[in-house]
């Protein structure tokens, strides 16, 4: 599995610029109004996310990717290649007051010991925001209900695979987090794709329906154990 993430992104690069979920965790942090705080992005693959916030905080990233590790460092961002392995980050406990965790968690074995990490890391009352795949979003239903397969990945060997070996819905990722002493503040969605290039899409349904959402978007707070 390392050397999989390690060569991720050699045969395709990603533009996540104008990612629209990317664009709502940027401004779920704005609004926590940080200053000179201390934030990490783990997956933090360009550095596009840290790139976009504000400049008056301190930025660290982590990235297993050679292509987004190199990339980071092209562009001045503290960035640490790391494989998260049920091992523990190389970072102190209590370094951060936020810590970004996008289309990661997905990726883990461990989903306890990666948010007991996160945990351990984040200072007393800091923040998490985390994303993941909605696996219950409407097109996924159709899909299945079509005898077609959901979007999950059945090997970790062809070229389009990205690594994902857990799924998850708004009720079991809530349970989740909360199990690991995390307070949710806000649990929300981006928009439902209906076409496979997104040309034809909804930012409005997620909004009244969260739960048929592509993604699952989490603003959680370090809470005491």
């Amino acid at each position: 599995m390392k050397n999989i993430y390690k060569h991720l992104y050699r045969h395709k690069k990603l533009n996540i610029k104008n990612n629209y979920r990317v664009k709502l965790m940027i401004n779920a942090i704005k609004n926590l109004k940080p200053v000179n705080q201390k934030i990490l992005d783990i997956g933090c693959f360009d550095g596009t996310l840290l790139s976009s916030l504000p400049p008056d905080n301190f930025l660290y990233g982590v990235e297993a990717s050679d292509f987004g590790y190199k990339t980071c460092l092209k562009k001045g961002i503290n960035v640490t290649q790391f494989f998260f392995n049920d091992d523990k980050f190389p970072y102190k406990s209590s370094s951060f007051d936020i810590i970004i965790a996008g289309e990661i968690i997905e990726h883990i074995y461990d989903t306890d010991q990666f948010l007991n990490e996160i945990y351990r890391l984040l200072k007393p009352n800091g923040y998490l925001v985390l994303s993941t795949p909605n696996i219950a979003s409407l097109p996924r239903r159709i899909m299945l209900l079509l005898g077609m397969n959901p979007i999950i990945e059945i090997s970790p060997n062809r070229l389009d695979s990205s690594g994902h070996i857990r799924y998850f819905t708004f009720k079991n990722l809530s349970k989740l987090i909360e199990e690991n002493n995390f307070n949710i503040i806000k649990i929300f969605s981006d928009l439902i794709n209906f076409h496979p290039q997104g040309k034809i899409q909804s930012k409005l349904v997620p909004k009244i329906l969260p739960t048929i959402g592509q993604s699952i978007i989490c603003l959680c707070q370090k809470s005491k154990k």
